[in-house]
């Protein structure tokens, strides 16, 4: 094997011919982000209303749009309504894109109030004390076309959070949270 050694100079110029193609217009149009916007479809099943547009377009996210959805995804025992983390969205978007479907998800609860949440623990529903629906970062749906184990796979594929799965209620939990959890 040849001994070699780079001198400064040589150094210097093989990083500056780096430098140049990695930041040419084909090597950026390429790290370019793989979606421009980003678009959801949501029905919720216990208010029949529902939410089908776009809500981040060119690396922000619409205000306008998040507001909608806030208003689909409040608590319907009580309509208090509570910011839903953007994150949450974003999970669910990979989520379609992984399963290559575009899809209208049927939520069955997004936002839960305190008041709702604590009622729903003293009765022993399953709910959790400390639920991240509380906080607008945990979602409970399925897709009508796919498997709610395929769904459920899809979802801890991402590694993106919390992914509970509830075959006997026909959904799974999706929450955002630091590190990846799972649950049956």
């Amino acid at each position: 094997m040849a001994n070699f050694t780079l001198s400064r100079r040589h150094f210097l110029a093989l990083a500056s011919s780096f430098v140049a193609v990695a930041t040419s217009p084909l090597a950026l149009s390429a790290a370019k982000p793989r979606f421009s916007s980003r678009k959801l479809s949501l029905f919720n099943i216990h208010t029949l209303e529902t939410f089908e547009g776009t809500y981040w377009r060119e690396g922000y996210y619409d205000e306008k749009a998040l507001q909608r959805l806030m208003y689909v995804l409040r608590d319907r025992r009580n309509n208090y309504q509570h910011p839903i983390d953007p994150g949450l969205f974003d999970i669910l978007h990979r989520l379609q894109a992984t399963l290559g479907t575009k899809e209208e998800y049927q939520i069955i609860c997004g936002y839960r109030s305190k008041e709702t949440n604590e009622k729903l623990h003293r009765l022993g529903s399953g709910v959790a004390k400390k639920s991240l629906h509380c906080k607008g970062k945990a979602i409970d749906l399925r897709l009508d076309t796919i498997p709610l184990k395929d769904l459920r796979n899809a979802a801890m594929s991402l590694q993106a959070g919390g992914v509970g799965y509830y075959p006997k209620s026909n959904f799974i939990h999706v929450d955002k949270r630091p590190k990846p959890a799972f649950w049956s």
